[in-house]
């Protein structure tokens, strides 16, 4: 399988996939077997385990037949992550704590591996914000993130991305991606958004509307 990588905000409880994505995911998933989950904090749990159920559960319902499932979890040594990642068709970055995913794959040492994995990888919420070359955390008093956090993130896509993006939040826009955005270009992706990213940069968009802000201004992609 080629190099792939696919970013959206999530999924919705009621269409699960979606027609747009599940015809994609039929198209270019169909042969996989094999999936691992990272989740979006510093290992597995009960509410973990009750997402991936559901998740593996949808791949089934469109045909992809996975097989075998793996959740890493901190405790894992370094040549059992290497030999899951090399047999491994799926790689999936999970919705969460995005600052505590990071420094979960961080602890692992399994950046480069992401960046590198040829095969498809899916980024959701914070596993997409993870996936960009730079990465940037807005500023979320329930979640814990008291200040916008920037930082290097994995590199498999050569873009910053901003999952639940909407564009009447003007006070998010002002005073912070704005302000970043004179530094680099953001990518605004709501919560109806699917994106397939190709060798790093080529970007299809599955379904949704995708907006670029840059240098303090927003445009819209259809």
């Amino acid at each position: 399988m080629k190099k792939i990588t696919y970013t959206f905000s999530g999924f919705s409880v009621e269409e699960h996939f979606g027609k747009e994505v599940s015809r994609v995911f039929q198209k270019d998933l169909k042969d996989c077997k094999n999936i691992i989950f990272i989740p979006g904090g510093m290992g597995k749990n009960s509410k973990t385990d009750k997402y991936v159920n559901t998740d593996v559960e949808w791949f089934r319902e469109i045909g992809i037949d996975i097989e075998n499932v793996d959740i890493f979890d901190v405790n894992m040594n370094e040549e059992t992550l290497e030999e899951k990642i090399n047999n491994a068709d799926i790689i999936f970055l999970m919705g969460g704590d995005t600052i505590r995913q990071f420094e979960f794959i961080s602890k692992l040492n399994i950046s480069e591996k992401i960046k590198e994995f040829q095969g498809a990888v899916i980024g959701v919420s914070a596993g997409a914000i993870n996936l960009g070359k730079i990465s940037i955390c807005s500023k979320d008093i329930d979640d814990g993130v008291e200040n916008t956090k920037i930082y290097y993130g994995i590199g498999r896509i050569d873009y910053t991305f901003e999952p639940h993006f909407e564009i009447n939040n003007g006070e998010l826009l002002k005073s912070e991606l704005f302000p970043a955005s004179n530094k680099f270009k953001i990518y605004g992706i709501t919560n109806n958004t699917a994106l397939k990213v190709s060798n790093e940069k080529e970007i299809d968009i599955i379904k949704g509307d995708l907006y670029i802000i840059n240098n303090s201004e927003v445009n819209i992609i259809k």
